[in-house]
C-alpha cells in the first residue's frame, strides 16, 4: 500500500512540477537550472538518511520543473538556427492531398517533415509548413528537394484573442516557409495517401464531404464556413475534431467486431488480452491515418497506458489511473501542458469521475426504458455544468443550447455517423464498391439529419466577459454542497462562498479611461474606452477569409464588456476601414466620423471641429475639407485629451501634411502620446513634426514580416535621435495606456498583461529579415 501511495505521489507531484511551463514569464537560465538541480541532489541525500514523503514530493516536484523547462530550452535551441534562413532541404510530404482540383488552387500550406538540410547536420526531423505555389501537387509520402525561405510562425497577441503563439509551441510547429524552388526526388506514395485515394472518390460525391474528411483523415481545411459556424454556435465542434472520444470509439468498435469473430474460434483462442491488443491496433491504425496529430497521439498513448494498467494493476481507482496517465504523458512531451485540447480532455475525464462518484444517478430499474434517457440527461447536464470553467477560459463563451444539441449530436455521431464511416472506410480500402457507397450514404444522411435538427435549435453563441469566469465554478461547489450536505450546518460558509464568487462583479474599474492599440498585423485599430462604452479609431483590415474586426476587435470588446458608441475612420485604405461593415452590423447604433463624404458620417472629420465624450475632448486637426475617397493625405487627425494627458491619432498622415499641421498649430500639437503615422514609414514622422509633438511615448501598429519592412530603419533612428520612447505591436502585441487623475501607465501584452516565456521568445525575434 505504501509503494502504491508513493507512486501516486510521484505522479501528481511530477505533473505539478510541469505546471510552471504554463505561467513562467521566462525560462530559467543555465545557472538557475543547475542551482535548482544541485538543491534537489542535496535534498535527495537527506532523504536517504531520513525517509519522508515531504522530501519525496519536493524532489519529484523539482524534477518535473527541471525536465519541462530543459525540454523547452532544448526545443527552442534546436529551432533557432533555421529561422529567417534560405535553406535547401530534403523533406517528406506529410499532408494528404484531398482536394478535387489541386492544380488550379491558389497558394496553400503543405506540411513537410525535414529529413536533411544541405551543409548542416540534422539531429532529428522537424515539421515545416511550406506555402506551396508550384504547379505540381505534392502527395503524402513523396520526397522533395526544396529551396525555401523560412519564417517563424507569427500571429496576433491581444486580450480575448486566440493565442496562436502558444498553439504553435504546444504543437511544436514553429516554422513556416516560402517556396523558392522544388524538385521531386521520389514519387512513392505513403500508405496514408493510398488509403485516402481509395476513399476520396466516394467522399467527393457528398455535400458533407468537409465533415467526412475531418472525421476520416482529420482534414478540416474543406469545412464549409456555414457548417463550421453552426458547429461552434451549437457547441458540437468537439465531435468533429479527432480526439480521445473518436480513438475510444474505434477501440470499442474493433473490440466488438473481433469479439463477434471469436465465436468461430476455439475457446482457448478467445483471450481477452489478445482481443484488446488487436482492438488497440485498430485504434492505432486510425490515429496514424489521421496523421497522429497531437490530440490523437495523446489519446493513443493514454489508451495504451490504460490497457496496461487495466490488465496489470488490479486495485487502482479511476483517480489513480488518470493521475498516472497524465504524468506519463508529460514525461513523453511536457509541451502537452500548453495544449488546450490536452486540458479539455483531462478535465472532461476528471469531471466524469467526479460526477459519477459525488452525484451518481439514483438507481432505476434497468428494465425501464427511461433509465437510459435519464442516464444520458444526467451525464450531459453534469458535464455541461462542470465543464463551464474550462469552457470559459478557453473559448470565452458558451453555446446557450449546447445541452440540447449534444443530446442530439452525441448519439447521432457515436452510434450512427462514425461507425458508418469506419465500415465505409474499410469497404473502400478493399474496393467493395456497393457496400462502401451504401455506408458513405448512411453517414451523409445522418449528418444531413443532424444539421437539419441543429438549424432548428441554433440560437447563437453567448460570449461571457472575464469578470464572470469565477462564477463558473458554482457547479462544482453545488455538487460538493449537495453531496456533503454542508448547507444543513454551515449555511454561513455557503453564503460566504457565494459572496466571494460575486465579488468580481462588484470590483470597481481602476482607471478613468483607457486606450488600447490592438495587434492587428499591418493595419490600425485603437479602442478608447472607460470600461463601459468605447470609441474605435479605425477597424483593421479585411481579407478573403475574415477580418481583424472578427478575430481581434470583437473578442477584445466582448472580453471587457464594451459597447461601441462611435467609430472614427482615418481614411479608406483596407487596412484601416476593412472591418467597418462588420463592426456596424454588430453595433448599428454607433455613430461614424470620417473625412470622406461618401460614408454615412454623423460627424464630419474637419479641422476645427470638436466634441466631448465621457470627460474626454476630441479635437479634429486635419483635414481641412472632405473628399470622395479619403487617402493617406486625407487622414482624420484627432487629438484626444482629458485636460492633463493627450493622445494624437494620425492614421497614415504623410510628411507634407505634417508640415502643414506644424504651420497651423505649432506648440498646440504637443501631445503626451503619439500614434506613429503611416506604420512608421519614411514618408512620415518628419523631424519638425516630432519636435513639436515631443511625445513621452510613441506606438506603431505593424506586422512581423510585412512586405514594406516597416517600421523604417530611418524612422526608428529618428526617434532614437530625438530620445523618444517607441513601441511596435509586432514585438509587444497589444499596447495599453491606463489614465487616472494625475498618473498614466503603459502595459503591453507581451510585457505586463500576459507575460509568458514563449511570448518573450517570439518577441525577441527580428520583425523582418
Amino acid at each position: 500500500m505504501r509503494q502504491s501511495y508513493s507512486i501516486d505521489l510521484i505522479a501528481i507531484m511530477f505533473s505539478v512540477g510541469c505546471l510552471p511551463l504554463m505561467f513562467l514569464a521566462s525560462l530559467p537560465s543555465d545557472k538557475q537550472w543547475y542551482l535548482i538541480g544541485s538543491l534537489l541532489v542535496i535534498l535527495s541525500l537527506f532523504r536517504l538518511i531520513k525517509m519522508g514523503n515531504v522530501l519525496l514530493a519536493i524532489n519529484v516536484l523539482g524534477l518535473g520543473f527541471l525536465w519541462s523547462t530543459q525540454y523547452a530550452n532544448q526545443y527552442l535551441n534546436s529551432i533557432e538556427p533555421y529561422i529567417d534562413k534560405t535553406l535547401v532541404v530534403t523533406a517528406q510530404v506529410d499532408t494528404i492531398d484531398t482536394h478535387l482540383d489541386s492544380a488550379e488552387r491558389s497558394a496553400y500550406y503543405i506540411k513537410f517533415s525535414v529529413i536533411d538540410i544541405a551543409d548542416s547536420d540534422l539531429s532529428s526531423t522537424f515539421p515545416l509548413s511550406v506555402l506551396w505555389s508550384d504547379r505540381l501537387t505534392p502527395k503524402a509520402g513523396q520526397i522533395w528537394q526544396l529551396t525555401v525561405k523560412t519564417r517563424v510562425v507569427h500571429g496576433y497577441l491581444n486580450e480575448g484573442g486566440f493565442d496562436s503563439q502558444r498553439f504553435a509551441m504546444a504543437n511544436k510547429n514553429l516554422l513556416t516557409a516560402k517556396l523558392i524552388n522544388a524538385n521531386l526526388l521520389d514519387d512513392k506514395l505513403s500508405l496514408r495517401q493510398t488509403v485516402a485515394d481509395r476513399a476520396l472518390p466516394y467522399i467527393n460525391l457528398f455535400s458533407y464531404r468537409g465533415i467526412l474528411l475531418a472525421l476520416v483523415l482529420s482534414d478540416r481545411s474543406q469545412l464549409v464556413e456555414q457548417q463550421r459556424l453552426m458547429m461552434m454556435q451549437t457547441g458540437i465542434a468537439h465531435l468533429m475534431a479527432i480526439s480521445g472520444m473518436h480513438i475510444l470509439i474505434v477501440f470499442y468498435f474493433s473490440f466488438f467486431i473481433i469479439k463477434l469473430m471469436t465465436f468461430v474460434i476455439p475457446q482457448r483462442g478467445n483471450n481477452i488480452i489478445v482481443i484488446s491488443l488487436v482492438a488497440w491496433g485498430g485504434a492505432l491504425f486510425y490515429a496514424w491515418l489521421t496523421g497522429l496529430n497531437p490530440p490523437a497521439l495523446r489519446a493513443i498513448l493514454a489508451l495504451t497506458i490504460w490497457i496496461y494498467l487495466r490488465y496489470r494493476c488490479y486495485h487502482l481507482t479511476s483517480w489513480q489511473k488518470v493521475n498516472r496517465i497524465i504524468a506519463i504523458l508529460l514525461v513523453f512531451d511536457p509541451f502537452m501542458i500548453l495544449s488546450e485540447s490536452f486540458w479539455l480532455s483531462c478535465y472532461a475525464v476528471i469531471c466524469l469521475i467526479f460526477l459519477s462518484q459525488w452525484l451518481p444517478l439514483p438507481k432505476f430499474s434497468r428494465r425501464k426504458k427511461r433509465y437510459y434517457l435519464f442516464r444520458l440527461l444526467h451525464l450531459q447536464f453534469g458535464l455541461t455544468v462542470l465543464l463551464l470553467p474550462m469552457q470559459l477560459l478557453i473559448f470565452q463563451g458558451i453555446s446557450v443550447i449546447s445541452l440540447l444539441t449534444n443530446l442530439l449530436a452525441i448519439p447521432c455521431i457515436t452510434l450512427v455517423t462514425f461507425p458508418a464511416i469506419l465500415i465505409a472506410l474499410l469497404a473502400s480500402i478493399f474496393d467493395l464498391f456497393h457496400l462502401a457507397l451504401w455506408w458513405w450514404y448512411v453517414a451523409e444522411t445522418s449528418l444531413s439529419g443532424l444539421f437539419y435538427g441543429l438549424a432548428q435549435f441554433n440560437l447563437g453563441w453567448l460570449t461571457v466577459p472575464a469578470d464572470f469566469y469565477l462564477l463558473s465554478v458554482s457547479g462544482w461547489l453545488l455538487v460538493i454542497v449537495i453531496r456533503t450536505e454542508c448547507w444543513r450546518r454551515f449555511n454561513l460558509t455557503v453564503g460566504i462562498i457565494l459572496l466571494m464568487l460575486a465579488c468580481p462583479l462588484l470590483q470597481p474599474i481602476n482607471y478613468q479611461w483607457r486606450l488600447d492599440m490592438l495587434d492587428v498585423g499591418h493595419g490600425l485599430a485603437i479602442v478608447i474606452h472607460d470600461g463601459r462604452g468605447a470609441i474605435l479609431y479605425d477597424t483593421g483590415a479585411q481579407w478573403q477569409t475574415g477580418s481583424a474586426a472578427e478575430r481581434v476587435i470583437i473578442p477584445f470588446l466582448q472580453r471587457h464588456r464594451l459597447t461601441v458608441e462611435g467609430i472614427i475612420i482615418s481614411h479608406q485604405h483596407n487596412d484601416h476601414i476593412g472591418g467597418l461593415a462588420f463592426i456596424t452590423r454588430r453595433y448599428p447604433k454607433a455613430w461614424l466620423m470620417s473625412s470622406s463624404n461618401q460614408l454615412a458620417n454623423r460627424y464630419p472629420c474637419l479641422a476645427g471641429n470638436s466634441f466631448s465624450w465621457q470627460n474626454l475632448t476630441f479635437n479634429v486637426l486635419w483635414p481641412t475639407k472632405l473628399v470622395d475617397n479619403a487617402q493617406n493625405q486625407d487622414s482624420c487627425v484627432v487629438q484626444v485629451t482629458d485636460g492633463q494627458f493627450s493622445v494624437l491619432l494620425t492614421g497614415d498622415l504623410e510628411r507634407k501634411q505634417e508640415y502643414q499641421l506644424v504651420l497651423n498649430y505649432r506648440h498646440k500639437l504637443a501631445s503626451t502620446f503619439l500614434q506613429t503615422p503611416h506604420h512608421g514609414s519614411n514618408t512620415s514622422s518628419s523631424y519638425p513634426f516630432l519636435y513639436h509633438i515631443n511625445p513621452k511615448l510613441s506606438f506603431v501598429s505593424t506586422s512581423r514580416y510585412n512586405g514594406w519592412k516597416l517600421p523604417s530603419d530611418k524612422v526608428t533612428e529618428r526617434y532614437k535621435t530625438l530620445k523618444l520612447d517607441y513601441h511596435v505591436t509586432a514585438k509587444t502585441g497589444q499596447i495599453s495606456l491606463f489614465f487616472n487623475n494625475s498618473t498614466w501607465q503603459m502595459k503591453t501584452m507581451r510585457g505586463q498583461i500576459n507575460p509568458k516565456w514563449y511570448h518573450d521568445w517570439f518577441g525577441s525575434l527580428p520583425i523582418y529579415e
